[in-house]
């Protein structure tokens, strides 16, 4: 009958909060505000806080297992840093410097062994094994995870 232009709906007060909860049924329109305040998602701020959430929960979880054998815990600005004491199958320990990069976990995690009674050859040769190890390449391993595999693998390596 009438050949009116269709009008656009107002602006979702909602969407431009970030809070809107009605998503694609929504009757109003979602557009980005301008300027500085698109700058305000939640995803544009920190691109790393993903991995920030997960290195933290790691090192908590690493924290809370091995609290009486943590010698320290130091955070920098590109990694985090933990001296522990290892307890292994056998009566024995290994004094481990773990080195956990900001950009954990897609980058994985070095380790340093400062056991006086292990030649420098067996320790290299652990650290570059726990380093190397095809897990780190097929799936996402924990921190504990992979301080177990080096827990459960050491008798392999001194031997």
């Amino acid at each position: 009958m009438y050949n009116t232009p269709k009008r656009f709906p107002p602006v979702c007060r909602f969407y431009s909060q970030g809070t809107c909860r009605a998503g694609q049924n929504c009757n109003f329109a979602h557009v980005l505000p301008f300027g500085d305040k698109a700058n305000g998602n939640s995803s544009d701020k920190d691109p790393y806080s993903i991995q920030k959430a997960i290195r933290d929960l790691e090192v908590e979880q690493v924290e809370k297992k091995y609290k009486a054998n943590i010698k320290k815990t130091t955070n920098y600005q590109n990694h985090t840093s933990i001296e522990l004491v290892l307890p292994l199958e056998s009566d024995k320990q290994i004094e481990v410097h773990l080195v956990i990069p900001y950009n954990y976990p897609d980058l994985q995690c070095t380790l340093q062994i400062h056991n006086l009674d292990l030649m420098p050859e067996i320790q290299s040769k652990i650290q570059t094994a726990f380093e190397d190890d095809e897990w780190h390449q097929m799936k996402h391993k924990t921190l504990i995870q992979q301080l177990d595999w080096l827990t459960t693998h050491f008798n392999k390596f001194i031997s």
